[in-house]
This record gives structure tokens, sequence and C-alpha cells, in this order.
């Protein structure tokens, strides 16, 4: 497992007229895909700035362009970059260097485990090709069959995989299925649930949404380990509200016949 494995190219790079060994060693013949892989390319490029203590800012110089990241971030060119591709960059940035620096993030692969600060864990994937968080440990299955079924079922090869091994916004915790609220949490904590039927749930992140943004949130929110248990306590709530309001509409179960309600 490895925890930490204008955006010009500087002299960052250079080391004594040649490429700084870090970058160097960027095992460029790897599948740069997983998390693990990012952060190790992210990391050294930003090489100086770990050193100097401050704020990433320097952008991989071609790397980029092995991996599913959205194209028009790959390569910097200050002829047609955006404000908005400049600012989703510096997202990625924030985020490799949020992540490489916190204690409470370890990467394995895809997988990326959180360390709640209320002693719980939280566990997914990072899916850089479809820009979501999935269930955790997945993916390697996931590639693994799509590759296998390229030549058939997968359709024309300028086409995204339509089989998916994996479930969407999909998150891993330490509790078992029907668990009860931390007790830290305000005025739901030490109650039980009802609909919880594992220990998976799922928070959605809107397609209009930046990924890194979302994803940085996201593991802020499962550090924080309070508000995260405080919104699947209350869609468990909702939940049985509607299967209460359920089992008296149609005590019997609900018509076949019942259009009104297909």
């Amino acid at each position: 497992m490895n925890k930490k494995t204008n955006q010009n190219k500087t002299d960052k790079h250079e080391w004594d007229g040649d490429v700084h060994p870090e970058i160097a060693a960027i095992d460029h013949h790897a599948n740069l895909e997983p998390a693990e892989q990012l952060m190790a390319i992210f990391s050294a490029y930003n090489h100086q700035n770990r050193a100097d203590g401050t704020p990433w800012n320097v952008w991989p110089d071609w790397e980029l362009v092995l991996t599913s990241m959205e194209d028009d971030l790959h390569l910097v060119d200050s002829r047609r970059d955006t404000p908005e591709i400049l600012a989703e960059r510096q997202h990625w940035l924030n985020l490799m260097q949020f992540m490489h620096d916190s204690d409470a993030v370890s990467i394995d692969g895809y997988t990326i485990i959180i360390d709640g600060m209320h002693g719980h864990q939280f566990t997914f994937d990072m899916c850089l090709e479809y820009e979501y968080w999935v269930s955790p440990r997945s993916l390697v299955e996931h590639y693994q069959k799509t590759n296998e079924n390229k030549k058939g079922s997968l359709g024309p090869p300028w086409k995204r995989n339509t089989l998916l091994y994996f479930s969407r916004h999909e998150i891993e915790h330490s509790l078992e299925a029907f668990w009860e609220c931390p007790e830290h949490v305000p005025e739901y904590g030490g109650q039980p649930t009802r609909y919880t039927h594992g220990n998976r749930f799922c928070i959605d992140k809107e397609d209009s949404d930046i990924f890194p943004l979302a994803m940085y949130a996201l593991i802020q929110m499962c550090i924080d380990d309070t508000e995260v248990w405080k919104m699947m306590f209350e869609q468990d709530m909702r939940d049985i509200e509607h299967h209460e309001f359920m089992e008296r509409e149609w005590p019997g179960g609900r018509p076949d016949q019942d259009w009104e309600y297909q």
C-alpha cells in the first residue's frame, strides 16, 4: 500500500541538467489509471513544492495523456487554455496535495481509504474514466472483465464501455449492516437503522460537478465522520416513512392493475 505516493515547464524539473530522478522514475509502461499511480505522477512533478512546503502548482508535462483524464486537461497550452481549464487543473493539484499530505487518507491501487476522526473508516475506488467514486476494490475486476469482452459485447471501439462491473457513487463503511448511528452524531446518535441491509451507502455526484472538487468535498466529509452519518440516517428515516405509507395504503401488497402508481 502506498500512503503517499500558469503551470509551465520550469527548472523544477531539472536535476544537474537532466530530468529530476522522481520524474524519471515514473513507469510510463504501467497502468496509470489507478489513484496510486496518478498520485505518483503529481507528487514527482511537485517534488520541490513538497520540499519547500508550498502549494502544488506544477502540472505534469505529458504523462496524463496515458490516462483517461479529460483530454483538454492533458497538456498545458497558453493559447487555448480557458479559465475553466486552468481552474480544473488547480482543483486536481489541490486534491492530489491534500490526499498526499493527509494522515487520514491512504491509497491502494484504485482504492482510497479514509480514517474518520471519530474512528470509522470509509472506502471507495476512484474511477477516472467515468469521473465517479465507485464500489471499493471493484475496478480491477471491471477492467479485467471489460478487456476480456471488448471483442464482443462492448460494441464499437469508439464507444465507451457499456458493461459496468461496479456500482456508482457507492462507499463502504466500517460499521455492519443495520448499523446504529454513532453516539457523537447530534440528534440521532445511538439510534438504530432499519433499512441499511449492508455496510455500503450511496452519495451522489451531480454530472455538472467538477470531479476533483467533488472528490475533495467527499473526502473531507468522511474525515469529519459526522455529517455523513446524519445524511445516511435521515435517508433511512425516509425509507421507513415510505415503507410505512405503503403498508397503510396496500397492506396486502400493491395491486398489479393499480395504474395510478405504475
